[in-house]
């Protein structure tokens, strides 16, 4: 586990955060772990305008409003669309800073802000997210994902899962998986062998950044706490 672990320093005005060792664990892994990337304090402000923006206090930050406001009334899985674009201070806070900088350290200075989400998984709900690269979706060969963990996760409520290397074969196969995902618009990879993936336990303020054609995958989350994601996607703008 260590050997895809990187700590950051305390310094919040600290922006050349990777060592060359860390920038060559993502060439070779396609992902890579920080710990720390945020404070306990910094986590727990935005945790309040997280459950917040679940409840539905900010409107509407989905794109199927109807469809993810029921599903937060029943206790399901929630997706939201760009919460930093809506929630006051999110655009411009500590933990957007760092990951920009930190997604540009990796793939180049012309990477930017594109788009964020929210993926919330209550206690003892199943939904999974299917295994699949993001450049899935994009069409695009270079970009950064963070994943920032805003509550603990661990295996049993849907850590993320990698498949290290898989970056360098390529965009693969993908079919529509949203009939029985509730994932908007997901997508499934078409993977033969996942026998070498890793699990990537996170404590609040820890985060992933994955390449985008980095195989992933998270369970459904079978514990007695809420999974809070903040995903956060930088490429450059064309």
């Amino acid at each position: 586990m260590f050997r895809y672990t990187v700590t950051m320093l305390a310094s919040p005005a600290t922006f050349d955060l990777l060592a060359d060792e860390d920038m060559s664990r993502f060439e070779e892994d396609g992902f890579l772990v920080v710990r720390n990337l945020i404070s306990e304090p910094q986590v727990e402000e935005l945790v309040v305008e997280y459950d917040k923006a679940v409840r539905g206090d900010y409107g509407d930050l989905s794109w199927d409003q109807r469809k993810n406001r029921r599903k937060s009334i029943e206790g399901k899985m929630v997706q939201l669309a760009n919460p930093s674009q809506v929630i006051p201070g999110w655009s411009d806070h500590e933990y957007m800073q760092r990951s920009l900088a930190i997604a540009r350290q990796l793939l180049g200075n012309d990477l930017e802000y594109q788009y964020d989400q929210l993926i919330m998984k209550p206690p003892y709900h199943p939904a999974e997210t299917h295994w699949h690269q993001d450049a899935g979706y994009w069409k695009n060969n270079r970009a950064v994902t963070c994943w920032l963990a805003l509550s603990e996760v661990v295996e049993i409520n849907g850590a993320m899962r990698f498949l290290p290397g898989s970056h360098n074969k390529g965009i693969v196969e993908h079919t529509n998986a949203s009939e029985y995902s509730e994932i908007d618009g997901a997508l499934e990879a078409v993977v033969a062998d996942i026998s070498g993936a890793v699990t990537i336990p996170l404590e609040p303020g820890s985060a992933t950044f994955h390449h985008c054609r980095t195989l992933h995958y998270a369970s459904g989350n079978f514990s007695d706490v809420p999974r809070r994601g903040l995903i956060t996607h930088f490429f450059p703008t064309e």
